[in-house]
């Protein structure tokens, strides 16, 4: 018989003048119950002391290693040259202004050895709104955490992850989660072309052909704040759009022609950018076909009460839920 030889967790890193905010990161790496076995930390060509908060953590975390990129490049570059250096079976892509809790390393590596079959590996997250000082926990009762699973470790293959989707939207959080690293450059990595979206193409992709693990513990916090990378981006509707273009046309690939397919049969996966991604299909007469299979599935929302977010919160509070999520398969 042979014995399945134990994950190991490489966190990848970028930076670009996060100085103010990469401390806590790298502290909640130090304070993991079960040590990171490597953490690669990319300064995109930082101008602040970023480099100073770094140096810091050389004792607290031996297996740090510092890479430089000589010129900004961006976040995409950036993370793929770090997923190419790292030695680890699987990633964590964090963010310098987010942080794990301390379990992390410990829980995501025990389903990751639980369930190999997966490439994905997700958990529930927290948002922390620094403008206020808000904490909003997304688990099991909110559409953002895992809805559909039950207190405990669960992997829903290709099939089930297909039966999700038709139920409702399935948030698979790179930041919140563990992905195999071979899965991961097999499919080209982050496309720097999908920008924002790079990261969200890569684990659809690889959870349609996989399926995933999910562990319904709030293990990540994501900071939320208006200048972050993401949230810039998708505010301005050209930009978006230009993004939806990149990934329409990446789907066309030979190499992404089933989940291309898998998309149109379930357009829930889309939901964070369905509106500018119908916007830009309506202006190319050549993806009409593809634009009334998206706008026949909208409408069944709206009939059933699941769409918009303002006609499903107000059938929850008159409690009436026909859009409500069955119990998980």
């Amino acid at each position: 018989m042979t014995e399945t030889v134990p994950p190991t967790v490489s966190v990848v890193l970028p930076n670009y003048n996060h100085a103010r905010f990469i401390g806590a990161a790298l502290q909640a790496l130090a304070a993991q119950t079960r040590p990171a076995d490597e953490i690669i930390v990319i300064d995109d060509a930082s101008t602040d002391d970023s480099l100073a908060v770094i140096a810091r953590f050389a004792a607290a975390l031996p297996q740090l290693r510092l890479l430089r990129n000589e010129r900004n490049l961006g976040v995409n570059h950036t993370l793929n040259r770090g997923f190419n250096a790292a030695r680890g079976s699987h990633l964590l892509s964090s963010a310098a202004d987010d942080w794990i809790e301390p379990q992390f390393v410990a829980r995501m590596a025990a389903a990751a050895a639980a369930y190999p079959q997966a490439k994905v590996f997700t958990s529930s997250f927290v948002q922390y709104f620094e403008a206020d000082q808000r904490r909003v926990h997304h688990q099991a009762d909110s559409d953002l955490g895992p809805w559909y699973a039950a207190d405990r470790a669960a992997y829903f293959g290709p099939s089930d992850f297909a039966r999700l989707l038709d139920r409702g939207f399935v948030w698979l959080p790179v930041n919140a989660s563990l992905i195999e690293r071979d899965a991961l450059l097999a499919i080209g990595g982050f496309d720097p072309r999908l920008r924002w979206h790079a990261d969200w193409f890569a684990v659809y992709t690889l959870a349609f052909r996989h399926g995933f693990a999910v562990v319904p513990e709030p293990l990540s916090v994501f900071r939320v704040a208006a200048e972050t990378y993401s949230g810039t981006g998708m505010r301005d509707p050209r930009q978006q759009q230009a993004v939806c273009a990149a990934i329409w046309d990446k789907l066309g690939e030979p190499a992404f022609a089933d989940i291309r397919a898998a998309l149109l049969r379930h357009p829930s996966a889309m939901s964070t950018f369905f509106n500018p991604m119908t916007q830009m299909l309506a202006r190319r007469p050549g993806d009409w076909p593809a634009l009334a299979r998206l706008a026949r599935w909208w409408l069944g929302e709206v009939a059933h009460g699941r769409r918009p977010g303002a006609l499903r919160r107000l059938t929850a509070r008159l409690g009436n839920r026909p859009f409500a999520k069955a119990a998980s398969p």
